[in-house]
């Protein structure tokens, strides 16, 4: 019961911490921050609980505390590229696995994946590798989606409305649809 505890005790102060944060500021924090640090520890220590622990997690979420998730994942995408890093690709796709746990109808899941399949490219990742590894982190239908796109070798950016652009701060994603 120690574990449980524990976990719930993260639960808990990953709510309260995501409660105290506004997604319009986030997004305009500069890459990296403070934020994005917090973020990935959070999706560090999802990624380390049970099955039923990351489940106790997305229950207790609200559709505005995702959102925090999916900023962060195209955040994490970003770093991952500037510093040549598979471990951040990692934790921002687990980031957009825990954002879209609750897929929305309508919503084309594709667009926001196809900037983590472009930044494996970037750093000589294989996207097949890296999506059925987030995909252990994700509900089944998700699960099967990560899975079969990560396989797919028609993946560019443009197609999905991305941008890539050059900064004084390096790589930046943008989409422009």
């Amino acid at each position: 019961m120690k574990n449980g505890n524990a976990f719930r005790t993260f639960v808990d102060e990953t709510i309260q911490y995501l409660s105290g944060l506004k997604v319009v500021v986030y997004y305009a924090e500069p890459i990296p921050s403070a934020t994005d640090e917090k973020m990935r520890l959070i999706v560090e220590r999802f990624m380390r609980g049970t099955a039923v622990d990351r489940e106790q997690f997305q229950q207790t979420l609200t559709q505005e505390h995702r959102s925090h998730f999916g900023i962060y994942g195209h955040r994490a995408a970003t770093l991952a590229v500037r510093q040549d890093s598979r471990d951040w690709l990692l934790s921002g796709l687990v980031g957009a696995v825990i954002s879209n746990y609750i897929i929305p109808p309508k919503r084309n899941v594709d667009v926001s994946l196809a900037v983590y399949h472009h930044c494996a490219h970037k750093i000589n990742a294989s996207p097949d590798e890296l999506f059925s590894e987030s995909a252990r982190y994700a509900q089944p239908e998700l699960a099967g989606k990560l899975t079969s796109f990560g396989r797919r070798a028609d993946i560019n950016l443009k197609q999905f409305g991305w941008q890539e652009q050059k900064t004084p701060e390096g790589v930046r994603y943008k989409f422009s649809w």
